[in-house]
């Protein structure tokens, strides 16, 4: 072998064993499943913890991402953190919370989204209701509730179009919220004003439209969770609820999803993945 061909092999050699395989560790960088979102997808409360997750995220070990990676068989980086908006996908939440985006690139394979309600202020307003219960309720916060959930299109279709840039071979799923309330409600649990359920559930509903108009935009998968979760609100016994009541007696936060409805989004959710693989 000539002294130039001898290099070429060492250079080459050399190039392998820092990369692995040949390929940059860009190329490979990801995590194979990354779950993105708020409570909804992070945390089912006093139930079931995660300590090794930062605390500010109430993070718990029977949420939905653990649930659809168990199904899927999927290594999962769970970046979903309670009181999470849109643009905690890029920035820092708090001392310890990296930019949920950070999971993500070219090896991820697929990537749960389920943001958008704080960003919305659904916790402002529905505080709102239930405060003035006895003096209006939900009267007058229509217009201005609608237009805080109008308001997240434009950052949510910028979120969605930065998940395709860094992830590009991965199946994105957006999931929707479930029924929350139905209507009439059930003032023994909730403590709402006469038709404010139904009130509060059309915000819910109108949130849905909002995220899966923009996931369908964006080439997403949209996974509706209503449907399944009829009858299944938050006037339901424990044990068949999907969603806590204002006296939230299995996890301790008010309006945040059971152990049940975090398994039964993830049943939704896998059901759309394999739909899609066909």
């Amino acid at each position: 072998m000539t002294l130039r061909a001898l290099c070429s092999t060492l250079t080459l050699a050399a190039a392998l064993l820092v990369t692995g395989t040949g390929q940059s560790s860009a190329d490979t960088a990801g995590a194979e499943y990354v779950a993105l979102g708020d409570s909804g997808a992070a945390t089912t409360g006093a139930q079931n913890l995660d300590t090794g997750a930062p605390l500010v995220c109430l993070r718990s070990t029977t949420n939905t991402p653990r649930f659809v990676a168990a199904s899927l068989g999927l290594r999962l980086d769970d970046r979903s953190c309670s009181s999470a908006r849109i643009p905690h996908l890029t920035t820092s939440q708090s001392a310890g919370v990296a930019p949920q985006f950070d999971g993500l690139g070219p090896g991820t394979k697929l990537v749960t989204v389920h943001i958008g309600a704080n960003d919305a202020q659904f916790t402002s307003h529905i505080v709102g209701c239930q405060a003035a219960a006895v003096s209006g309720g939900c009267a007058g916060r229509g217009e201005r509730w609608d237009a805080d959930i109008d308001g997240i299109a434009g950052s949510y279709a910028a979120a969605l179009r930065e998940i395709s840039r860094r992830a590009p071979n991965a199946t994105v799923v957006v999931d929707g919220w479930p029924q929350y309330m139905r209507d009439g409600g059930c003032p023994e649990l909730l403590g709402l004003a006469a038709g404010d359920a139904g009130f509060i559930q059309s915000k819910f509903d109108r949130l849905n439209t909002v995220v899966a108009r923009e996931a369908v935009a964006h080439g997403a998968i949209y996974v509706s969770t209503r449907e399944a979760s009829a009858g299944r609100d938050a006037c339901a016994p424990a044990g068949v609820r999907w969603i806590e009541p204002v006296v939230a007696t299995q996890t301790l936060l008010p309006y945040h999803p059971t152990v049940e409805g975090m398994r039964g989004v993830a049943e939704v959710i896998v059901a759309g993945v394999r739909a899609a693989d066909r």
